[in-house]
């Protein structure tokens, strides 16, 4: 990695955390902020085909612990041992990070009063931990995919789904009134910082000592 392009990851990262934690300071223990509301609504009333699209939508994100497995199958099946441990070493830190921050920002989620609730939870709202997950998750496996040096048209595809998917899962939830809009974002951002941080160390303890 060339000098250059190491300080602009390192720029980007601190762009990411900053906006997030700024993000984060502003949501801490607040309700709605300034444009959440007004997309909410604006989310739900959009007319969608089937009458259990809401109980639907509930249950999107399970989609990306269903991409979990099928990524870490598709690297075991073809003997990327490294590849299948930076897989699920990133998920599961993905996880654990999003729940700490979950604990410290402590924001409530979106009140019944306000939005249409579709499967209420006692948890925490910010960050999203499906917009936090699917962020590195499916980052990781672009990652991986640039990695092997395939088509760039292979790249492509792998880059257009992926971005399609996570913000579809995104919208999916403030669609279903687990989340604001700034909970999304706010796992959108952290998600991607903490993706630098694993790629980053990927490289220096796998790339660098040839443990492919």
């Amino acid at each position: 990695m060339s000098i250059r392009t190491e300080r602009l990851g390192i720029a980007v990262w601190v762009a990411l955390v900053s906006i997030g934690a700024l993000l984060a300071f502003v949501a801490r223990v607040a309700g709605p902020l300034p444009g959440d509301l007004p997309l909410a609504r604006f989310l739900q009333d959009l007319p969608l085909p089937g009458g259990g699209s809401g109980a639907l939508l509930s249950n999107a994100d399970r989609m990306v612990w269903l991409l979990l497995v099928v990524a870490l199958a598709g690297t075991l099946l073809r003997r990327r041992w490294s590849d299948a441990l930076f897989i699920f070493l990133a998920s599961f830190t993905a996880v654990l990070v999003g729940l700490a921050l979950k604990l410290v920002v402590a924001r409530p989620r979106p009140s019944a009063e306000l939005v249409r609730v579709y499967d209420p939870s006692q948890s925490y709202s910010f960050p999203s931990i499906t917009a936090f997950f699917s962020v590195v998750l499916l980052g990781a496996i672009v990652y991986l995919i640039w990695r092997t040096q395939l088509p760039h048209s292979v790249l492509s595809v792998a880059v257009g789904t992926s971005s399609v998917l996570i913000l579809v899962l995104g919208l999916s939830r403030v669609y279903v009134g687990e989340h604001w809009a700034t909970d999304v974002l706010g796992g959108w951002l952290f998600g991607a910082a903490w993706l630098l941080v694993l790629v980053r160390l990927r490289q220096h303890f796998i790339l660098r000592r040839g443990w492919m």
